[in-house]
């Protein structure tokens, strides 16, 4: 019954669950992988970065576990977004071996951080406290857009590579077979020897055509994640 819960909180659809693993998604594997260790009902996790190179359906079931978790959780991450949804304390690393201790969210530590260098400016610059009340809202409004839409972004690529990934996966066992018929054509005509050659050199083609799709998916992705 708990196997069947955690099967559906991490959108996985009852017709999938008997499926073989190697022909589930990468998401779908990325969730497997979490399953495979909350299923021990660990009462510590130690999560880093675990926002990285996952699919928007992982992320948001990922989410919605930690959201009931019970345990302890230490996460290190850099997304403010995920951070605000399952942590309650922070240790802010300032650098030079400076660790602050803060109760509370990232983005509540970050409204302080503004508010401290708004402090900092002359009086004439300042504004009114619901000036920057609003100000604030809207650069968060506009940094979640951002990100939102970088990470959409990213699961496109994602999703494309892993449809080439397939697609290239067929095109090899085309191209074995019809390796296969050449090498048996023996007995056959010369004509039909030249149609298999002239299959076998489309189906290389349009392989070594994904396989460039795939480098620059994966070129730009490695971009992505660093900027």
């Amino acid at each position: 019954e708990e196997a069947r819960r955690l099967l559906n909180k991490f959108e996985f659809q009852k017709m999938r669950w008997n499926e073989r693993v190697v022909n589930l998604s990468g998401g779908e594997r990325r969730r497997l992988q979490l399953l495979s260790v909350i299923t021990k009902q660990p009462n510590f996790l130690v999560l880093d970065e675990p926002t990285n190179d996952i699919d928007l359906d992982t992320l948001q079931a990922l989410e919605s576990y930690l959201e009931d978790y019970n345990g302890v959780l230490c996460v290190v991450s850099h997304d403010r977004f995920f951070t605000d949804k399952v942590c309650d304390h922070l240790f802010i690393f300032e650098g030079n071996g400076v660790v602050k201790d803060y109760l509370g969210s990232l983005s509540e530590y970050a409204s302080i951080l503004y508010d401290e260098n708004a402090d900092m400016t002359s009086a004439t610059e300042a504004t009114s406290s619901s000036t920057n009340v609003e100000d604030k809202k809207v650069m968060y409004k506009e940094e979640k857009e951002k990100r939102l839409g970088k990470r959409k972004e990213l699961q496109k690529l994602k999703r494309e590579m892993e449809s080439i990934d397939k697609a290239m996966d067929k095109l090899r066992k085309e191209a074995d077979n019809i390796q296969k018929d050449i090498d048996n054509s023996s007995d056959e005509g010369w004509s039909y020897l030249a149609d298999l050659t002239t299959k076998l050199e489309a189906v290389n083609e349009n392989i070594d055509e994904k396989e460039m799709r795939w480098l620059e998916i994966a070129e730009e992705l490695e971009t992505k994640s660093e900027e």
